[in-house]
């Protein structure tokens, strides 16, 4: 008979026993508090970390209004990494941090929209600016038929290609961010990004006699060349001019602008040359550098 009342005292126990941990399953789970209002609660010496009845969570802030609710006046500050995943693959409506100098700031948020990642920019559009004016006579001639004409010379050789060299760069920047994207040594210009580029720039030569012949024209070109340097396009303008302006003081100003429109994909170099025959007294031509190279000048600006 005792034993049969000692099984049933253990039985009783053990139902007892279930009945606590069952209770504190189901209950509040509090760490730092004793008596936690919420499903979750967590004290921190900030305040309260919450999950309330609905699945909230409420970081500092004792009402979350949506999933997550940072809303606490105090520091309501998120952080976010990036990601190698695809928009598609993170799903939309995710959001990633992308640190990238390269377009003129610090970093920038993108979010998917299920197929593609869209940019927040801070400055609005990235945008690539270069301004530059020459004042010198440097140029660089890279195609002759004549190999030992190929160098540095002091104005434009006649009927050679000629780079323009040692530029005066006004603006380099990327979203209002000094960058340097363009050599004004070279005259080269290195697309940080891929894009539509608009892209101009002139030259003027000092007034002279244009002598009797044929085919006198200036013209001025655009080149592009691939990060491999095999060139890609050149674009150009041909301007015509008499052949014959008649002996001094009949001297006329000379030179020739060209601008484009151009796609560059990243790595892609941008650069101006020139090429001349206008039979004027000798074979070398020089710039008009007056007005602070205002008759020589350069634009790029990315569309």
């Amino acid at each position: 008979m005792m034993e049969s009342k000692n099984k049933i005292k253990r039985l009783i126990s053990i139902f007892i026993a279930l009945s606590f941990t069952i209770n504190n399953i189901n209950a509040q789970i509090g760490i730092g508090l004793p008596n936690p209002t919420n499903p979750v609660e967590i004290k921190t010496d900030a305040g309260n970390i919450i999950i309330d009845n609905s699945g909230k969570i409420g970081t500092l802030a004792a009402n979350p209004k949506v999933a997550l609710d940072l809303r606490n006046n105090v520091n309501g500050s998120v952080a976010i990494g990036n990601t190698n995943k695809t928009a598609a693959q993170a799903g939309a409506g995710a959001l990633r941090y992308v640190a990238s100098p390269a377009i003129g700031v610090k970093g920038y948020l993108e979010f998917s929209d299920g197929s593609n990642w869209v940019s927040f920019f801070p400055k609005g559009k990235p945008r690539i600016i270069v301004m530059a004016s020459k004042t010198t006579q440097d140029t660089y001639v890279f195609e002759s038929a004549t190999p030992s004409e190929i160098g540095i010379k002091s104005g434009i050789v006649q009927r050679r290609s000629s780079y323009l060299t040692n530029w005066t760069e006004k603006l380099d920047s990327d979203s209002g961010v000094p960058t340097s994207n363009f050599d004004p040594a070279t005259g080269e210009f290195i697309a940080p990004r891929d894009g539509v580029y608009f892209a101009t720039f002139t030259f003027a030569l000092q007034s002279s006699q244009v002598n009797t012949g044929s085919n006198n024209q200036t013209e001025a070109i655009w080149e592009v060349r691939n990060p491999s340097g095999t060139i890609t396009q050149r674009i150009k303008t041909n301007n015509g001019y008499s052949s014959d302006t008649g002996a001094s003081p009949n001297a006329v100003p000379v030179g020739s602008a060209c601008t484009v429109s151009v796609y560059l994909n990243k790595g892609d170099k941008l650069r101006p040359f020139t090429w001349i025959t206008v039979a004027f007294d000798g074979t070398v031509s020089q710039f008009d550098t007056s007005g602070s190279g205002a008759y020589n000048s350069l634009t790029i600006v990315e569309q």
